[in-house]
């Protein structure tokens, strides 16, 4: 064979080889497009499906399309609460936070679902404005997040806001505390009641619970009179509960024996100042990992009187009627039902009380430590505890 053929028989062979290459991309080709389109027609539907939860997700109320980076749970019948929303939704905008998710509490739920609506929506400040049951029960919602609580306060006690030392005659002081201070992790309790019917029920609290006399201050204080007194007017019913008799109670700290006592009140405080700037336990802090257990016994007017100089002066002498312990889970035991309270507000009759502190479990926004109710070091404890508690 000549030169020439064997160079024709190569271009043959070559020009096979690069048909059959040819085919075989051609096919592939073919298979990717067929499997390309497939994979169009599934992403179409899935958009159509994303589209589909988008628009029903717009209906609901509270509940659009984007995230929200501030939330607002507003009481709408508290006075300045449309100032209160109109301020927010500038320092918002002056911010850059983005649209704020505003949430208005109802006769019946003070905040609860409007905070729970707030953490589905994506926000990482929740700012309650309303009483001490709005900041209660946002701040129950919040415990176990990193989610802030802001507070501006709007109500008669505003005890939260007192032992964070804001301004509690100042919205939009408030207001700038809420969205540009300082983050703080406190402690919050964890109460279980037992009711009369055998009933137990779990609710978290941020200031002091009790029950007793306290809890028929916070009852019997007259709503009329609130509005026209503000604070004081929680003295009146005091005055008008100050006569009654003592109960037998068990009291339990982190497990140990129980002991007897015949009270007036018991209350567990996770921070000591109350309404009027009256700090009934200055050794308690917000972030100590640690919950202030007082029993008050008095038998007259006499050990009334002697509670009342002490808590005003502060003095450091032990007055018998007055019991003050530290604990990390208190139970009480009531030989008959006692009316209760959370944070200022009833809460029903009682026949036990468990609580446990839950610590660092909160972040909240305060302007400086200097004069709030937490430690000089700046660094919260975190004492163990039996189990966390759960959102109710």
């Amino acid at each position: 064979m000549t030169p020439e053929w064997w160079m024709a028989l190569a271009a043959l062979v070559l020009l096979a080889v690069l048909i059959v290459v040819v085919v075989v991309l051609a096919a592939r080709q073919v298979r990717l497009g067929v499997q390309h389109k497939r994979m169009r027609l599934r992403v179409d539907a899935l958009d159509a499906r994303v589209g589909g939860v988008q628009r029903r997700l717009e209906k609901v109320p509270g509940i659009g399309t984007g995230r929200h980076e501030v939330a607002l749970v507003l009481n709408p019948i508290k006075t300045n609460a449309g100032q209160v929303r109109r301020e927010l939704e500038r320092l918002a905008e002056a911010e850059g936070l983005g649209e704020v998710l505003v949430l208005e509490t109802q006769e019946d739920d003070p905040g609860t679902a409007m905070a729970r609506q707030a953490l589905g929506a994506g926000a990482r400040l929740v700012i309650a404005a309303g009483g001490d049951g709005t900041v209660r029960t946002v701040a129950e919602q919040l415990a176990g997040t990193d989610v802030a609580l802001g507070v501006v306060p709007l109500g008669t006690g505003n005890l939260l806001a007192r032992n964070l030392d804001l301004p509690i005659n100042d919205v939009e002081h408030c207001l700038r505390i809420a969205v540009g201070g300082r983050q703080r992790r406190i402690d919050t309790v964890d109460v279980r009641f037992t009711h009369e019917d055998g009933r137990v029920t779990r609710q978290t609290f941020t200031v002091i619970g009790g029950a007793g006399y306290d809890a028929d201050i916070m009852g019997d204080t007259k709503d009329e009179l609130k509005d026209l007194a503000g604070w004081l007017a929680y003295s009146e019913a005091g005055i008008r509960h100050l006569r009654g008799k003592r109960h037998e109670v068990t009291v339990a700290l982190d497990g140990g024996q129980p002991r007897r006592f015949k009270v007036r009140t018991v209350m567990v405080a996770n921070c000591g100042m109350l309404t009027g700037g009256v700090e009934l336990l200055p050794q308690a802090k917000l972030d100590d990992g640690l919950l202030d257990v007082m029993v008050l016994s008095p038998r007259h007017a006499l050990d009334w009187a002697r509670i009342a100089v002490k808590t005003v002066t502060r003095h450091r002498s032990s007055v018998p009627a007055m019991h003050m312990e530290q604990a990390q889970r208190v139970k009480v035991e009531f030989a008959e039902p006692m009316p209760s309270q959370l944070d200022g507000d009833a809460t029903g009759v009682i026949t036990a009380l468990d609580a446990r502190v839950q610590p660092d479990s909160l972040v909240v926004m305060l302007v400086a430590e200097d004069d709030a109710s937490v430690r000089d070091d700046g660094v919260s404890a975190a004492a163990p505890v039996p189990e966390p508690a759960p959102h109710i």
